[in-house]
């Protein structure tokens, strides 16, 4: 017995009912899709940004980072290099922007115009020493929140990576809350000035003509927290460049340095920094330790800081008349 192959019929009404078919199907994968599509969740700029950076290799939350920088000397420091396949000197010691998911704390917070600088009354000798600094911990909400813990175990590895025999950790860098065995923050800092050289007299950190808000970056137009520092201010625009901190809000615009307190304090942001290395030597009988800065190249917020709680008691109007008698009613009403 033989089988043969029926061929498909071609008439008019078979086509009809076919392309009827076709696009009764092709509507219900439509309406699939939109349905599929309504939904899905949209990705939050949070989530993005945390892709992003595991996609970057240099995520400190990131398990494989210990694996993908290395420590570079410079005189008499070290920085943390992206360790690169490259022969090239270029390539090897490119300095590893280094990535995490934060709050900026407002335990400690001097990330402001000028840090608090007052000469004679501040850690600084002068104004050319400046550095903003604040400490950054763990934001609130999972997986960057559990990231965090991830990010302190693969910082202290790579500083241990880098240790120097019979010299201690030294102080202001990691921090620990609440008698915690582990760090719980750390600190971050932004250098203020650099002294000009005949390499970089003609650089400028921003192209200010590109900016709405150019003046404000201005050093004549920089808020001091002590107007008095101005004139020091002044003499010191003829041997170093003002660097203003990378810092940017939601939209990306960047901040002028007297918006810094109200949009970074208490902000969960995305953070790159470089992390240095610096040995001190043994003073006075006592042993050397090893010193760590993070340095920072750009912040950008993701979520702003909640809005301040005013701590003054709320106004009540008083009325001219109070009626005793109404008084005395309302008191019963509640006993009752």
């Amino acid at each position: 017995m033989s089988l043969t192959a029926v061929k498909p019929s071609t008439s008019k009404s078979h086509e009809k009912d076919t392309t009827m078919a076709s696009d009764s199907v092709t509507d219900a994968s439509e309406r699939d899709e939109s349905i599929t599509a309504s939904l899905t969740p949209t990705t939050s700029p949070m989530s993005r940004s945390r892709q992003q950076l595991l996609a970057s290799g240099l995520y400190l939350a990131d398990d494989n980072i210990v694996h993908n920088v290395q420590w570079v000397q410079q005189g008499r420091s070290h920085y943390l290099a992206v360790l690169s396949d490259s022969s090239t000197a270029a390539a090897q010691h490119e300095p590893a922007e280094l990535s995490a998911i934060v709050v900026i704390d407002s335990k400690n917070y001097w990330l402001t115009s000028d840090a608090g600088y007052q000469k004679g009354a501040s850690m600084w000798q002068h104004l050319y020493d400046v550095k903003l600094s604040c400490t950054v911990s763990a934001p609130p909400m999972n997986p960057q929140k559990s990231d965090f813990g991830t990010l302190m175990k693969n910082l202290c590895i790579l500083m241990q990576k880098i240790t120097m025999p019979g010299f201690e950790k030294g102080k202001g860098f990691l921090f620990h809350d609440n008698c915690s065995p582990t760090p719980t923050c750390f600190k971050i800092r932004h250098c203020l000035f650099e002294r000009l050289t005949d390499d970089n007299a003609n650089e400028s950190v921003l192209d200010l003509s590109q900016l709405q808000n150019g003046t404000h970056f201005l050093p004549e137009n920089m808020k001091l927290t002590h107007e008095q520092m101005h004139e020091e201010l002044f003499l010191l625009q003829r041997t170093h460049h003002l660097q203003p901190l990378q810092a940017r809000g939601q939209d990306g615009t960047i901040m002028s340095p007297a918006t810094y307190q109200t949009n970074l304090e208490n902000a969960i942001v995305k953070l790159h920094f470089n992390l240095w290395h610096w040995p001190i030597g043994p003073r006075n009988g006592s042993s050397g330790n090893d010193c760590y800065t993070a340095e920072i190249v750009h912040i950008h917020v993701l979520k702003p800081p909640p809005p301040a709680v005013s701590n003054s008691p709320r106004k009540r109007k008083i009325p001219a008349y109070l009626d005793p008698e109404a008084s005395v009613s309302a008191s019963k009403k509640r006993e009752l």
